[in-house]
């Protein structure tokens, strides 16, 4: 719509670089102390937490400004969700696929691809095996996708209004200007949110 109106009046929107790096580590942040996750955490007051220390551990030692090899963003990927399946009380379920090739070479912002994988979890319906969340990613050296899909929230209004996306969208937009995509989309059943980024 914004695109319409600056055709209309001759005008180009202008890139404000001091927001979008506020935004870039804001979004940084959401992930690197997640909310829902510490919440569960505290509630199971049974959970040997040195699992947990030895993860948040390593996140608070990623910097928003030094890139990471792709093999750690993923380690704590995996992690993140095998502490998500201890913490959730009702339980959770989880379906990875890694066809990523050539993930040696490419190195990424700390955290990028958490806030995709973090907003299902904490939105979708996903404890049974028949509907888990489903993560693919895929890609070369040059390009990268990640697809995260999972089971509907009825009560949400909106499943897709939550802050941990609004400012990841800013990032994307301060990391990859005109480098990355991030569809949304929804119907009765699955939500599925595409990020696509151009190395």
């Amino acid at each position: 719509m914004s695109s319409i109106i600056n055709r209309f009046l001759g005008k180009k929107s202008v890139r404000n670089e001091e927001l979008l790096a506020l935004a870039d580590r804001l979004s940084f942040r959401n992930s690197q102390l997640d909310s829902f996750l510490i919440g569960h955490f505290i509630q199971r007051d049974k959970t040997d937490p040195v699992e947990y220390f030895a993860f948040q551990e390593q996140l608070l030692k990623l910097h928003v400004d030094r890139f990471e090899a792709m093999q750690v963003e993923l380690n704590l990927l995996n992690q993140y969700l095998q502490l998500a399946e201890r913490f959730l009380p009702a339980g959770f379920s989880v379906k990875w696929e890694n066809k990523l090739q050539s993930q040696d070479e490419i190195m990424l912002p700390p955290l990028i691809l958490f806030p995709v994988v973090q907003h299902a979890v904490e939105n979708g319906y996903n404890t049974m095996s028949s509907h888990p969340v489903r993560i693919r990613l895929s890609g070369s050296s040059k390009l990268i996708m990640l697809e995260v899909s999972y089971r509907v929230n009825h009560y949400l209004e909106s499943q897709f209004s939550s802050t941990l996306i609004r400012d990841f969208r800013q990032r994307l937009d301060y990391l990859f200007p005109e480098k990355h995509n991030l569809l949304m989309n929804s119907n009765s059943n699955t939500s599925r949110i595409t990020l696509t980024i151009q190395l």
